[in-house]
């Protein structure tokens, strides 16, 4: 593949910013804040700062669910979006850019917040509470970060967006979704024989290896599929097939729940590979029908919906602390794990979005002071 292989500037138009795509992040950010919340009341493999002895069972495929595609579907959309900022601010904007929006949130977090916090919560001599460095759910922004310079990278050696299909090339069929989803649970399944789910590890910035085939592809579609516009050319029937193929595969997964347990007889090499095929198949569905279903059904673009989105990056990056705050304060009640879950979400995204309605404010008295001066001078 050489330089010359290349689509004109006036070829490639990078999506602009879409409501149905905002929203959908809004959405992704709440189940995100939901996720985390249910984490102390619930069957999980992961590790959380609070212990609460009483488990909601159903929590458990929930979990499942939203694992299986949640994450990889904020990849995939930010991957669409990429090269559009790319284009608009030039290769030492985009980087700076990149740094300020997603290094400084990684920086005060683990580098002021988690030290405090170790200190005054758990007690450790203050030399002791700055290593090791502590990303927590920040481990999204650390990889968006390596993707963008490893894409800022690629371009700056001179290639521009390879033509690797044609700009008219249609959205995906059917058979094609198939083979990817085949091809990942596969991928997956080999993968987790040495990194299973829930095993993090740092290589720079942390991660659960098990799931980097599904993120790195996905990722890897968005930036492809930005300049053919795929999300906003979703066809009807295959957003419709997908989105029900989601609904199908979630209800089987509650249902295995309350009838059976919350996985398949023992462990094997085939067991991995049905719920790695499963995991595949969902994420697909609703990787291709939520976007379909926002398009269509979830495009507003009303005042509050805007306030939503303009805010989610807020409630992502805030939400963690605040909601083990949240749920510490709660232990102290009898509610259940259900309640429990669902109060401290609740009053999570409340809490974080009055920080962004506070920040608005600010910015809104800035805006006037800035202009008073203006017309006094």
């Amino acid at each position: 593949m050489t330089r010359t292989q290349t689509l004109s500037a006036d070829t490639v138009r990078p999506p602009a910013r879409t409501a149905f795509l905002d929203n959908l992040k809004v959405f992704l950010t709440f189940l995100v804040v939901m996720h985390h919340a249910g984490q102390p009341y619930g069957p999980t493999g992961g590790s959380w700062p609070l212990f609460h002895a009483e488990k909601f069972r159903l929590l458990g495929p929930f979990f499942h669910i939203n694992a299986s595609f949640f994450m990889g579907l904020f990849f995939l959309i930010s991957g669409y979006f990429l090269q559009a900022a790319y284009e608009r601010r030039g290769p030492g904007g985009f980087i700076r850019e990149r740094l300020r929006r997603l290094g400084i949130p990684v920086l005060v977090f683990g580098g002021i917040f988690i030290p405090v916090a170790r200190h005054f919560v758990d007690g450790k001599p203050w030399a002791n509470c700055f290593w090791p460095f502590e990303w927590a759910h920040l481990w999204f922004l650390g990889h968006l970060l390596v993707y963008a310079a490893a894409y800022a990278f690629y371009r700056s050696l001179g290639y521009r967006p390879v033509r690797v299909m044609s700009p008219d090339a249609p959205f995906p069929n059917n058979g094609q979704l198939l083979c990817y989803a085949v091809m990942l649970a596969m991928v997956s399944t080999v993968v987790r024989i040495w990194y299973p789910v829930d095993l993090w590890v740092r290589i720079g910035v942390p991660a659960e290896i098990a799931h980097l085939p599904q993120y790195l592809s996905l990722y890897v579609l968005g930036v492809a599929g930005a300049s053919r516009h795929w999300l906003e050319r979703i066809p009807a029937a295959t957003g419709r097939a997908w989105l029900a193929t989601g609904a199908v595969l979630v209800g089987w997964r509650f249902g295995y729940t309350i009838f059976h347990g919350q996985y398949l007889g023992e462990d094997g090499l085939l067991v991995d590979y049905v719920w790695a095929q499963w995991e595949a198949l969902l994420c697909v569905a609703m990787c291709v029908g939520l976007p379909y279903a926002f398009r269509m059904h979830g495009a507003t673009t009303q005042p509050w919906a805007r306030f939503l989105a303009r805010h989610a990056f807020l409630v992502y990056v805030l939400h963690l602390p605040v909601l083990v705050f949240i749920q510490m304060a709660l232990e102290k009640t009898t509610l259940d794990p259900l309640t429990l879950t669902l109060v401290s979400g609740a009053s999570t995204l409340v809490i974080c979005y009055g920080c962004g309605r506070a920040a608005d404010a600010v910015r809104s008295i800035r805006k006037g002071n800035s202009q008073d001066a203006t017309v006094a001078a």
